[in-house]
């Protein structure tokens, strides 16, 4: 598939970096641009050739979540956010994911589904979805990996911004660094991972994805699916979306 919502480029040396291209508005995923990351990452998984995966975004943001336009999110039977996440998360190759700006809700478990996440220090994260009348259900699995039981509980209810010391502390980002030397840690990861042989990186990923108690089932996934769906066009997730839309509060926050 044809997109305008990617850039993909493709070194000499086997490394392969998406970038999320919708600056605009800050790389919202739409239903092109979540078909276009699967069918990419999709490909990589059968190309020998391409040895390390990375993923980043364009302009002030890395992602700000899903694009709140009606109709936006629907992606008329192509993959979904769930998908996208799992072909990223079990993709045979290492992935790293390079964060700055807003890491937003989806955005936030696109980048940790990644094996590595390296953060500009510039960059802030939320879980922001009970904020919009729904549940980020379908991503707690993966949410619970990233950041423990305890620390969900918290910060996909409050909804609140958290910052990259934050996100060191409780093991979302592995390293951060500023502008200008983002890119040389980037290069030393690289060539950390290009160091081990192919086939040993693929096991060792599907031996850890194996070991992990807290995987999910396509039962389990489907499961959470509806449940969200049920949310989203409730009468609260009309209404959160609908606040979201016009910049203001939503109806049920009772003010001073």
């Amino acid at each position: 598939m044809t997109s305008t919502t990617i850039t993909v480029e493709v070194s000499r040396r086997g490394v392969a970096t998406v970038t999320l291209n919708r600056p605009e508005k800050g790389n919202p995923f739409n239903g092109e641009m979540l078909e276009a990351m699967a069918g990419q990452f999709a490909a990589f998984a059968a190309e020998p050739a391409v040895r390390v995966v990375v993923l980043r975004g364009s302009g002030k943001h890395f992602c700000v979540g899903a694009d709140m336009e009606p109709g936006s999110h629907l992606n008329k039977g192509g993959p979904g956010l769930i998908e996208v996440c799992t072909v990223l998360d079990t993709l045979p190759k290492p992935t790293v994911a390079v964060v700055h700006g807003a890491c937003i809700g989806g955005g936030l478990a696109l980048a940790g589904c990644c094996d590595v996440m390296l953060a500009r220090d510039d960059a802030f994260f939320s879980i922001p979805e009970v904020r919009l009348g729904f549940a980020a259900v379908p991503l707690a699995p993966l949410l619970l990996r990233m950041i423990g039981a305890r620390n969900l509980r918290r910060l996909a209810q409050t909804g609140e911004r958290f910052f990259v010391e934050e996100a060191l502390r409780i093991g979302l980002v592995h390293r951060s660094c500023d502008a200008p030397a983002l890119d040389a840690a980037l290069a030393a990861v690289i060539d950390n991972l290009l160091l081990g042989a192919p086939n040993a990186l693929a096991e060792m990923k599907a031996i850890c994805a194996t070991l992990d108690v807290r995987q999910t089932t396509p039962e389990m996934s489907a499961e959470l699916q509806s449940a969200f769906a049920r949310m989203r066009d409730s009468a609260e997730g009309v209404e959160g979306r609908a606040a979201f839309r016009e910049k203001r509060k939503s109806s049920w926050y009772p003010g001073e």
